[in-house]
C-alpha cells in the first residue's frame, strides 16, 4: 500500500520557476476563485469594488504578457485591491486576496527588474505562494484533489514553457484559458466556485482566514 502523501506545490518548488512564471502561476488562481468575488446588486461602492479586484489581476495579465502600460502600475493595483479584499472578505471567500497577491508578484518582479536583489525574489515567490493558498483554503475534503490537481499542472507546464530560475524574469507568457496552460480546471470545477451568496456571510474558521490574508 503506498502511503505517500499527496504531492504539492510549496514555496521550495515555486523557487524553481522564472518570476515571471511565478506570476503567471499566482494569476491562474486569482482567475479560478475570481466567480467568488460577487457583491449584491444593492452593495455600496459594489462598481468600484468589482472594479480594484478586476484590476489587480489585469494588472498582473499584462506583466505576464509584457504589456504593462506603466512602472508601478502592478502594485498600484494590488494596493487598491487589498483595501476592498480587507473589506469583502467575509462574504468572498477571501477571493480578492488572490487578485491582491497577483498583482503584488507582479510588482516584486518589476522591482527585481529595476534593482535585483534576493529579497524581491522571496517576495515575488511568497506572493504567488501565497494566491495559492487563498484557493487551497477554501476547499473541502471533497475538492482539494481538484485544487492540487490545478496547481500541480500550471507549475509543470510552466516548468516546461519557462527555462530558468527565480533569479530570471522568464519569458512572456499568455496566463488565459487560451494560452499555452489550457483550462484552470484541468480535472473539472469544484462545486462551490461561483456559487456564493453575495448577500450572506460565509462562515469560516480562523485558520482560514490567516492563510488567505
Amino acid at each position: 500500500m503506498n502511503s505517500d502523501p499527496p504531492r504539492s506545490i510549496g514555496l521550495s518548488d515555486l523557487a524553481q520557476l522564472t518570476l515571471r512564471a511565478n506570476v503567471v502561476f499566482a494569476v491562474r488562481c486569482a482567475q479560478r476563485i475570481r466567480p467568488c468575488f460577487e457583491l449584491a446588486g444593492d452593495a455600496p461602492r459594489r462598481d468600484e469594488q468589482l472594479a480594484a479586484v478586476d484590476g489587480a489581476i489585469t494588472a498582473a495579465v499584462a506583466f505576464c504578457q509584457d504589456l504593462e502600460p506603466r512602472p508601478g502600475q502592478a502594485a498600484i493595483a494590488a494596493a487598491s485591491a487589498s483595501v476592498v479584499a480587507d473589506e469583502t472578505c467575509m462574504f468572498t471567500r477571501f477571493a480578492g486576496y488572490a487578485a491582491v497577491r497577483a498583482a503584488e508578484a507582479a510588482g516584486y518582479a518589476e522591482a527585481y527588474v529595476s534593482n535585483p536583489s534576493e529579497a524581491a525574489i522571496v517576495d515575488v515567490v511568497a506572493a504567488a505562494f501565497g494566491a495559492g493558498r487563498v484557493l487551497a483554503a477554501n476547499a473541502d475534503g471533497f475538492t482539494l484533489g481538484l485544487v492540487v490537481a490545478a496547481l500541480i499542472s500550471d507549475f509543470d507546464n510552466l516548468q516546461r514553457l519557462a527555462h530558468g530560475t527565480s533569479q530570471d524574469l522568464g519569458p512572456p507568457i499568455d496566463p488565459s484559458e487560451t494560452g499555452p496552460l489550457g483550462s484552470v480546471w484541468p480535472l473539472g470545477r469544484p462545486g462551490w466556485i461561483g456559487e456564493i451568496d453575495a448577500a450572506r456571510p460565509t462562515i469560516f474558521t480562523n485558520s482560514t482566514a490567516s492563510a488567505c490574508r
